[in-house]
């Protein structure tokens, strides 16, 4: 049914200088409109405290420091200069959990489902009560980051979820691809990371189903584990770092950084401003705006994983006719043939199309396949 995952395999770069964290900028989170306060501001905040609640959930101060609320006519923000020590990551205490251990942590750690990001992960796991089939994946989205070793090395902790998890779900049967089931593929290969597409590879279940199932991706379970076990907010990410030459070529640093929530990313800009000009963030399979480094940015941890430089960026590109060269449903790793939204080519069959952006990304024309395919689903499906 399906054909061949799409493979792309940057090179290595080695990492140059001395990475420095500043911490001459306030951090700066940008609430939703709908969000709720949750405290009278200014008011002097702790690492961990709630800051406000919106539909992903508790967002916690990812700092001690002083914490102020701003308005402009994009939005509010709010804005912390920070003071005292920088708190750091706590070792990993295996322990047996209770039911009631497990929800009220989530909020108050501010933990998110990092694989349906819209979602924080207590009201994930209540919408999936009556689940009869938990899966834990061994793949992150794009698999920027692999978190399976340190998952490996924790065996312990693993295994304590593993009976708080037959707890809340007694009738559902759990597939651990993390300790228990070999992965599927050796290496990793997108789309693999995406929860419809592994669940159809390995479960044999139509990407429908995905909204029936429990599902919890490799760093889903490493932020959920640090809160568990090491009593840690959800208040950073790993984020791997990619840079596209003037000739196209793709490197990939080889160490992370991890950022705070709200963080400036003015000291990578610092280090890499030189010679890259742009950046845009997450996948080269999803249209994220460029952005010019001289402008900055804060980082959001629910909503970006990745960050990419750019040497130089072609505003103007224009969209081309489409050549009919089949790129798009050739390489489509469902056969949904998204050609046939902009030729006489077949059907689009939307059943199949799982919106991973192989086709946008590999379109000569510089067709926005995905917002084509976003725009008929609406028009004929109402989602």
């Amino acid at each position: 049914m399906f054909t061949k995952p799409f493979l792309l395999q940057p090179r290595t770069v080695k990492e140059t200088g001395n990475r420095k964290t500043v911490l001459d900028e306030p951090y700066t989170l940008f609430p939703d409109r709908d969000a709720l306060l949750l405290k009278d501001f200014p008011v002097r905040v702790s690492v961990g405290d709630p800051l406000y609640k919106q539909s992903s959930g508790i967002v916690l101060s990812p700092v001690n420091g002083i914490a102020s609320l701003e308005h402009s006519e994009e939005g509010s923000k709010i804005r912390i200069v920070q003071d005292g020590n920088f708190i750091g990551s706590k070792p990993w205490i295996p322990k047996t959990l209770k039911k009631e251990e497990i929800l009220e942590p989530m909020d108050k750690l501010g933990l998110v489902s990092l694989d349906f990001s819209s979602h924080s992960l207590s009201s994930y796991f209540k919408s999936r009560q009556k689940t009869k089939l938990i899966v834990l994946s061994p793949f992150t989205r794009t698999q920027d980051v692999d978190y399976l070793p340190e998952l490996k090395k924790n065996a312990e902790c693993h295994s304590k979820f593993l009976e708080v998890l037959k707890l809340l779900f007694p009738e559902a049967q759990i597939r651990d691809y993390i300790q228990g089931l070999k992965p599927p593929i050796k290496n990793y290969a997108y789309p693999w990371g995406i929860p419809e597409y592994f669940v159809s590879q390995t479960e044999k279940l139509s990407f429908s189903k995905i909204n029936e199932i429990l599902y919890l991706g490799p760093e889903t379970l490493y932020n959920l584990y640090r809160a568990l076990f090491a009593d840690f907010p959800f208040i950073e990410r790993e984020i791997a770092l990619y840079f596209l030459g003037k000739n196209g070529g793709l490197r990939k640093a080889d160490t992370t950084v991890r950022i705070r929530n709200g963080q400036s990313l003015k000291f990578l800009f610092e280090e890499y401003g030189s010679r890259y000009t742009n950046f845009t963030f997450n996948s080269f399979y999803e249209k994220n705006p460029v952005r010019d480094i001289k402008k900055g940015f804060y980082w959001d941890i629910r909503q970006n994983y990745s960050l990419i430089f750019l040497t130089r960026y072609d505003s103007d590109r224009k969209e081309f006719p489409c050549v009919e060269c089949g790129e798009c449903s050739y390489n489509c790793p469902t056969q949904a043939n998204p050609m046939a939204l902009v030729s006489s080519f077949g059907n689009f069959n939307s059943g199949l199309c799982m919106e991973c952006g192989i086709c946008t990304f590999l379109c000569p024309s510089t067709i926005s396949l995905r917002d084509k395919i976003r725009t008929w689903k609406e028009a004929n499906h109402g989602f």
